[in-house]
């Protein structure tokens, strides 16, 4: 066969096939260990309370169905407490606080953009993180951005994977990296045919996108 038309074919295989993805996980993976004590030490003062009442109202604020703000408003009309006019603000900025986020994880999305891989997101989070984590512009570099409470079901369900892989189109199992720090998720997510790392540091993601040749 002419040199030329095997260079051209190989060249058009390559334009052509189906772009990798890298999935990634959110909390754990996106974010450092967190720093939760923070919104608990904030309620805590706001409040005046002791770890094991905080403990009590925490549960029943997990049981209401409320966000944070919600209920905790509530929690002050309920015991007469005469909040700060700016104490919603106060709230968001320790929970956005809390939140971690490494960036040297958003460093390595970049890079992975300019070598023109797709990045994408699946993560078990509740409606009201997902808000906060939204606003303040953690999920934007994702595409697709898969969360569990709109998909109404949770990783390590398989259904979920398969949410993803309808979601990226023609990509086949094998052509989706996705990352988690989550044993039970990587093995589900590895159990549909795809390349899943379990998460241990950004440094040692880094190295295993450099040996799939995706950095």
């Amino acid at each position: 066969m002419n040199y030329f038309i095997v260079l051209f074919m190989t060249m058009a295989s390559l334009l052509f096939a189906d772009p990798k993805t890298v999935v990634f996980d959110f909390n754990g993976v996106m974010t450092r260990n967190g720093k939760s004590e923070l919104v608990v030490d904030f309620l805590s003062d706001s409040f005046h309370l002791s770890p094991e009442e905080y403990e009590k109202a925490n549960r029943e604020k997990k049981a209401s169905g409320l966000t944070y703000e919600q209920y905790w408003r509530q929690f002050a009309r309920e015991k007469g407490i005469e909040l700060p006019e700016n104490w919603g603000v106060q709230l968001q900025a320790a929970m956005k606080e809390s939140s971690d986020v490494n960036p040297e994880m958003y460093v390595l999305i970049d890079d992975l953009k300019k070598n023109r891989i797709r990045v994408g997101l699946l993560t078990n989070t509740d409606e009201e993180w997902a808000n906060i984590n939204r606003e303040f512009g953690f999920f934007k570099p994702f595409d697709p951005c898969l969360l569990s409470y709109q998909l109404g079901v949770k990783k390590p369900d398989p259904a979920i994977f398969r949410v993803l892989l309808t979601e990226l189109g023609p990509s086949k199992p094998k052509e989706v990296v996705f990352i988690d720090d989550k044993e039970e998720n990587v093995e589900q997510a590895k159990a549909l045919g795809i390349d899943a790392i379990l998460f241990e540091s950004s440094d040692q993601i880094r190295l295993e996108l450099q040996q799939r040749k995706l950095l």
